[in-house]
């Protein structure tokens, strides 16, 4: 896994190696021609590369990316969207999670996670998911199984608390609305010959070099100070 721009990077390298070799090999061929007795007369081949051109296979590997979100609750909604994972888990798991209403998450130790979460609002954000897990919902979720289910804190099982945290994670994050994103780094794969590759993100890079010279003239100015002068070519 590399970085797209040390990527491009080598390959801009080798094209410039690749190219001073090609000058290297005119020169020397320069100087043969000019020993020889009949190939001094004649003019000496050289060829270059103007333009390089390349279609290449990448597989992305990852997004090193910044998100900001808005982050809005609706309680009515927020409630409705809990009781139908509830359902969900609770039919699949074979679980008893008790059901929310809004006085319940009306209550101070939900609306301190609310705040916490609101508090990211419009700050880019690296991954959403951390955040919520930042966000720490065991307590508020002991609090409500505590409350809602008949029977002692001992019986209430630690299968039911960890869903019953996941099921209400789940829901904060599909209440953030993604409004910016910043990308910092891509990473690549070249090799995409793999077969675990089949189902992987791939994509076509299409680079296009053109070649431009540039030449260093050592020159010595009106106090005979030597400097060096740049040309673009």
């Amino acid at each position: 896994m590399i970085k797209l721009s040390d990527y491009l990077d080598y390959l801009n390298n080798e094209i410039i190696q690749a190219r001073k070799r090609a000058d290297e090999n005119a020169v020397k061929i320069a100087k043969e021609y000019a020993q020889h007795e009949y190939l001094k007369y004649f003019r000496v081949p050289r060829f270059s590369m103007p333009t390089v051109k390349m279609d290449i296979p990448l597989k992305i590997t990852d997004i090193d990316s910044e998100t900001k979100y808005d982050f809005k609750i609706i309680p009515d909604q927020f409630v409705k969207e809990v009781n139908e994972k509830i359902d969900l888990v609770n039919s699949e798991k074979k679980l008893n999670i008790p059901k929310v209403d809004k006085d319940q998450i009306d209550k101070p130790e939900f609306k301190e996670i609310f705040k916490k979460v609101e508090n990211r609002d419009y700050k880019f954000i690296r991954d959403i998911n951390t955040e919520i897990i930042k966000a720490d919902l065991k307590l508020p979720v002991i609090h409500f199984l505590s409350a809602n289910v008949f029977s002692t804190q001992d019986a209430i099982s630690d299968t039911e608390k960890v869903e019953m945290e996941k099921i209400f994670a789940d829901v904060l994050i599909s209440k953030h609305r993604p409004v910016s994103t910043k990308l910092n780094e891509l990473y690549i794969d070249p090799d995409t010959s793999k077969a675990s590759d089949k189902d992987k993100l791939l994509v076509n890079l299409h680079v296009e070099m053109i070649e431009e010279g540039i030449r260093i003239v050592r020159i010595k100015d009106k106090n005979g100070k030597e400097i060096e002068e740049i040309t673009f070519e």
